[in-house]
């Protein structure tokens, strides 16, 4: 019967969220809202449609481990430290600051001991790491300056974790040696990074060599997944949070060359499973309760929303950034985070809290939740708008130069994607002093370039993480050399999208997949069965005597007009006919009542007369090529023209 239920679960989560994610897309709203809203609707609080919470739960979790694992093979270790002042600076100062100003409103107004004091201002000061990268990540703003800032303040929220639940049962008075507490948590981390250290530096990068070897995606798969969750499951043996474990485990992948085949075949898998995060989250929100207190709710909301987004933007303009990126900053990280409701179960259960305060948290963490996409969303234009307020010159200007963003070393190169069977042609580019970058999935082949000092990037080319190490958006053309006609026009779809003006050249063996291929998005299409039939025709027409610049002109020609006389126009050519641009290659059948019967070829004149040669006649078994004008045409005869 388990297995039942969770199908029920599946089918009533999905089924409802296609829907309501339909008709936020119609409304051009973020999805993680609708995702939302889907949990509030299924809820027990709501019309009850999900009645086993633990199976989302569990969903949920795994959906979280994703998110951060994928984060952290995008984000190496290279990057972490280039923000490490982000992280520690911004980090400590925001959780700091949160700390000192929070406590101190809530004791002087509600006169509330400083033990809950504390542990409320643990639950405001972090923010939701799943929903601001998911949106992030979704806008492409991960690499801007408010998106370097949001991810380092959040990497530190998510390494305090630990510590603050290690406070809890300090500060409801059940545990009084914390230093005994926080020494094991630093043998803990010490031992977790070590270990990290070590499958980074040498059993990953040789694990996925030889996997990529085997040229099986379907082992590469697995063997990401089984890295990812054996490194986060090692991180909550040790009592450490899971979620720090994946973080950790993406970082290792993220050293290999390897990271970005395996982001682009887990990215599915984290779609689906965050789905189930939000949904969670909504589920926990009783409507009732929030129908009855909506004006305490939104009050909360607001002046959380406010307090937060000041105090980050004082943090952003300490680390030296100007007043637009710092207010952006702001706004971004303005929410409560998902692992806040870890710390509230943990406070309810240690009696820190009531069930009263404790439904007010989770109608303000959801509700300031959902207002994040939109802050993201439109953060740009209500910062322009706060941005017209006048104010000091080193506020707007910031206390430092505003460091300008990475520009890629490529820029319009060509993307030689499985150029493993044609090394020519990456020695014609060579040659042409023309900047490429090769992708390709055999790994060996990979490796071996990337020792030549050539740029080679390892991964499927249909993959946007791929695509994206490759630098396709400033790249200017792509050659693919691929098998599957489906594959390759994903991999020119996922190209396009990236770059609109990538010119894409895809070689194909049959002539019928020319349409297809064109339609969407390839710029030039090179069929090789094409290509060797040109090449015989070349040659019976050198056979035919006729002269070989006219043979490379009428060549040249259809190559320059892009194969379309081969392209499919809906009718069945006759088998005697070839049409191409200005030239037909016919066949005729000379009757007794044609006006060619028994007339030789220098009577009928057809070259002065249409622009008509014969190239060969045939009478029955013999063929004669380039036939004299003194030749008469007989009954039966067939004449091969060419004409223009």
């Amino acid at each position: 019967m388990y297995e039942i239920e969770f199908l029920k679960v599946i089918v009533f989560i999905f089924g409802l969220a296609s829907l309501v994610i339909f008709i936020f897309n119609k409304l051009k709203l973020p999805s993680v809202i609708g995702f939302l809203l889907t949990g509030i609707i299924a809820g027990p609080y709501a019309l009850g449609l999900i009645s086993n919470l633990n199976i989302i739960d569990v969903l949920a979790e795994i959906g979280v481990i994703l998110l951060l694992f994928i984060i952290g093979m995008e984000f190496s270790i290279k990057k972490l430290m280039k923000i490490r002042n982000i992280v520690f600076i911004g980090g400590i100062l925001q959780v700091g600051i949160t700390i000192l100003v929070v406590v101190g409103i809530i004791h002087f107004f509600t006169h509330v001991p400083y033990n809950q004091a504390v542990f409320v201002d643990f639950l405001v000061a972090l923010s939701s790491t799943a929903i601001i990268l998911k949106v992030l990540q979704e806008k492409d703003q991960v690499e801007t300056h408010h998106g370097k800032i949001s991810l380092g303040i959040l990497i530190f929220q998510d390494l305090i974790i630990v510590p603050m639940m290690l406070f809890i049962p300090f500060l409801s008075g059940e545990s009084s040696n914390v230093g005994r507490e926080l020494l094991f948590l630093l043998v803990k981390s010490i031992t977790l990074l070590g270990v990290t250290f070590v499958f980074a530096r040498w059993i990953i990068p040789y694990v996925l060599h030889k996997i990529a070897i085997s040229n099986s995606q379907e082992l590469f798969l697995i063997s990401i997944i089984v890295i990812g969750f054996a490194i986060a499951s090692f991180s909550a043996w040790l009592g450490l949070s899971l979620a720090l474990g994946a973080f950790l485990a993406g970082l290792a992948i993220s050293e290999s060359s390897y990271s970005y085949q395996a982001i682009g075949n887990i990215i599915p898998f984290r779609d689906v499973f965050a789905s189930f995060f939000f949904v969670s989250i909504g589920m926990l929100l009783d409507v009732n309760f929030f129908i009855a207190n909506w004006i305490t709710i939104v009050t909360i909301t607001i002046i959380l929303i406010s307090l937060k987004s000041i105090i980050i933007g004082i943090v952003s303009f300490v680390l030296g950034y100007p007043f637009r990126v710092a207010f952006r900053s702001g706004l971004i990280l303005s929410q409560i985070g998902e692992f806040s409701f870890i710390l509230a179960k943990m406070g309810l259960s240690n009696q820190l809290i009531d069930n009263h305060f404790y439904q007010i948290f989770l109608a303000v963490a959801i509700l300031s939740m959902s207002v994040t996409p939109i802050f993201i969303l439109f953060s740009k234009s209500i910062t322009n708008f706060f941005e017209k307020i006048p104010m000091p010159l080193i506020v707007r200007n910031g206390l430092r130069k505003l460091p300008k963003r990475h520009i890629p070393e490529l820029s319009g190169h060509t993307i030689l994607v499985g150029t493993s069977q044609y090394t020519s042609l990456m020695r014609s580019m060579e040659l042409a002093n023309i900047p490429f970058v090769i992708i390709d999935t055999d790994a060996d082949l990979v490796r071996d370039m990337q020792n030549q000092g050539l740029n080679a990037v390892y991964g499927e080319a249909q993959y946007k993480s791929v695509l994206e190490e490759a630098s396709v958006k400033d790249a200017s053309s792509m050659l693919l050399y691929v098998e599957g006609t489906s594959h390759k026009a994903t991999i020119i779809k996922a190209a396009k999208m990236l770059n609109p003006k990538l010119h894409t050249v895809v070689r194909t063996r049959y002539i019928d997949d020319l349409e297809y291929l064109y339609e969407v998005g390839a710029n030039d299409v090179i069929p090789i069965e094409f290509e060797a039939f040109l090449e015989m025709f070349s040659r019976a027409l050198n056979h035919y005597l006729i002269p070989h610049t006219e043979i490379e002109r009428l060549l040249a020609k259809i190559r320059a007009n892009g194969y379309k006389a081969f392209r499919s126009n809906g009718e069945k050519e006759k088998a005697e006919k070839l049409s191409i641009p200005d030239f037909e290659i016919n066949t005729m059948t000379i009757q007794k009542d044609s006006l060619a019967y028994n007339k030789s070829i220098r009577e009928l004149d057809l070259r002065n007369k249409t622009g008509i040669s014969i190239l060969a006649i045939k009478r029955r078994e013999e063929v004669h090529s380039n036939p004299s004008a003194d030749f008469v045409l007989k009954e039966n005869d067939i004449i091969y023209t060419l004409g223009d």
